[in-house]
């Protein structure tokens, strides 16, 4: 398993305790790839170090998860590679998951689930998980022809065929990356029993960040995939919007009008994310 992270000690010892519980067969690894400025992941398998089955490797070379992806897939010895992100917690027989039944030989990839941890209950955790930002087929920018990172095991063949992710992008990666593979011909297949649970964001500006993040993204894979990532129609959204929201608190479902509320901003956040640059920091 292949594990970019970037944040500080804090993140750090979380990101240990999510991975505590993983459980690891003989000739599995786990590698940690530290895309942080000061490498606060270092001491991340302590006490006793890490070893060859554990390990954390410096990933600086650029600030982009993409970049510390292919770092720890180029040390990774194993036939597949399986990633997750440093905000998902990783169920205990997640490898084992991913191969009942075995994939056939023209399979190059298995996307596993994505589920929001039922221990939060914040307002935008709840949202997060009503609009399945991070499910695997109607996730933000995910869709039958691809799949996210936060939990995607990938073929060693043909990560190394394809050269692996596109790097000095800060989003679209992943998407880019199973749209390559189905061009040279390999199929992607689910694995639902393969679960991860994924920690919403809880702060609205790291939430509207995202999304522009995303967008930016959705505006570099629209370049290389012309019409599959077009801009949101922000007038035409925010419309129907408002005209939800009024709908939602004449019945009283006043949840439901906030989480539209909240799409709204969304739709402010991906038009400016729109205009950005994809290029990573």
């Amino acid at each position: 398993m292949v594990v970019p992270f970037r944040g500080d000690d804090r993140a750090a010892a979380r990101l240990a305790g999510s991975l505590s519980a993983l459980a690891l067969a003989p000739g599995d690894e786990l590698i940690v790839a530290d895309n942080s400025d000061h490498q606060a992941a270092r001491f991340l398998f302590r006490p006793g170090g890490c070893s060859e089955r554990q390990r954390v490797l410096r990933a600086a070379g650029e600030r982009s998860s993409y970049h510390a992806r292919n770092t720890g897939a180029r040390e990774a010895t194993g036939e597949w590679i399986v990633f997750t992100d440093a905000d998902c917690v990783p169920d205990t027989g997640l490898i084992d998951a991913y191969f009942d039944p075995m994939p056939g030989p023209d399979v190059g990839a298995l996307a596993g689930t994505v589920i929001t941890d039922p221990g939060q209950n914040h307002f935008l955790a709840r949202y997060a998980s009503d609009r399945g930002f991070l499910d695997q087929d109607v996730g933000l920018h995910t869709a039958g022809d691809a799949a996210a990172t936060a939990n995607l095991a990938v073929r060693r063949d043909a990560f190394e065929e394809l050269g692996g992710f596109t790097e000095g992008i800060r989003s679209g990666g992943d998407v880019d990356f199973c749209r390559r593979l189905a061009a040279v011909g390999y199929e992607i297949e689910r694995r639902p029993a393969a679960r991860v649970v994924h920690l919403h964001r809880e702060s609205l500006p790291d939430l509207m960040g995202s999304i522009a993040r995303y967008a930016a993204g959705a505006r570099w894979l629209d370049g290389r995939y012309p019409g599959t990532a077009p801009a949101w129609p922000l007038v035409r959204g925010l419309a129907h919007c408002a005209r939800d929201i009024a709908a939602d608190l004449a019945r009283l479902r006043f949840e439901r009008a906030a989480f539209r509320g909240v799409d709204a901003l969304g739709m402010f956040a991906h038009t400016i994310g729109y205009r950005q640059s994809n290029a990573a920091g």
